[in-house]
């Protein structure tokens, strides 16, 4: 697996972005974590660029986006072959 960028909210708000971190931080493997802040100005000017929905958490995996924390746990268990 290419090193995958995590795009998620606020850590302290979003459960779900929460997911998906915790589980590449479990698993050892290494991301590039983007974090857009919900209502921030980076929020309203880099949300579309990272999210094709509008919504977070997204992972970038090899040049396409995962949406949905229950995808993006489904690749990453895949991918590293686990389960």
């Amino acid at each position: 697996m290419n090193r995958p960028t995590l795009v998620i909210a606020n850590k302290n708000y979003s459960s779900w972005s929460m997911r998906p971190w915790v589980m590449l931080r479990a698993l050892g493997i290494e991301f590039d974590e983007v974090q857009l802040k919900l209502g921030s100005d980076a929020w309203r000017r880099d949300i579309a660029r990272w999210s094709p929905t509008g919504l977070l958490p997204v992972l970038w995996l090899d040049g396409e986006p995962i949406w949905d924390s229950l995808a993006i746990t489904e690749v990453i268990a895949s991918e590293s072959q686990i389960g």
